[in-house]
């Protein structure tokens, strides 16, 4: 068992079905404390795009969805975005907290480039 993340934005290792990609963040929550508590994913996205611009050297643009409540084993996506490529990242939360873990899964999709 690995010990737990201390560092905001710690990042694991490569594996050949993706990046597996582990980070600890403190991510604020909004609403009244009678309410579920929010993840803030804008933070999620910026984590994404900083491993994978150091990871990969790739300029990514990250899209998370908002909304999602901060739960123990929830499960949600996030599409990265490069050019005309995109990958899927699989977050997985940790734990209540906002902790969470994400992974690329397989590998750069490519769609249609706009027509001029």
């Amino acid at each position: 068992m690995q010990p737990p993340l201390t560092s905001s934005r710690r990042f694991a290792r490569s594996s050949p079905a993706g990046v597996l990609v582990a980070v600890s963040l403190a991510l604020s929550a909004c609403g009244s404390s009678r309410s579920a508590t929010i993840l803030n994913t804008q933070k999620i996205e910026g984590a994404i795009e900083q491993s994978s611009l150091t990871q990969r050297g790739a300029r990514v643009q990250v899209n998370c969805p908002a909304g999602v409540h901060q739960q123990k084993g929830l499960v949600f996506s996030c599409i990265a975005i490069l050019g005309h490529s995109s990958t899927r990242f699989v977050v997985t939360e940790l734990n209540a907290s906002g902790h969470v873990r994400y992974a690329a899964r397989g590998g750069w999709s490519i769609y249609p480039s706009p027509r001029p």
